[in-house]
């Protein structure tokens, strides 16, 4: 099966992952930029650090934020509610 391997998942050629910067992040969460990378390097928010930038799918920020539950291993470690308090 030919595919995109994100998180340890094969997603099907075709599939739209949106990926977004931290800026980008921030601007839809309104939150500082610099809140978003710490929040991604806490674990809070599903993000990969490619050298010195960080890269997020948005769909996955967009379910936890939300909180949109979905099958399988898609939160971070900490849980909605220590990101609301800490990071939002």
């Amino acid at each position: 099966m030919c595919g995109h391997y994100v998180n340890d998942k094969v997603k099907p050629m075709g599939a739209k992952i949106q990926i977004a910067t931290a800026r980008e992040v921030a601007a839809v969460l309104r939150l500082r930029e610099s809140t978003v990378c710490r929040l991604a390097s806490q674990g809070k928010l599903p993000g990969l650090k490619l050298g010195k930038s960080w890269r997020f799918d948005m769909g996955r920020v967009e379910r936890l934020f939300y909180g949109i539950p979905r099958a399988g291993k898609d939160r971070p470690e900490g849980d909605q509610e220590n990101f609301r308090k800490d990071g939002g």
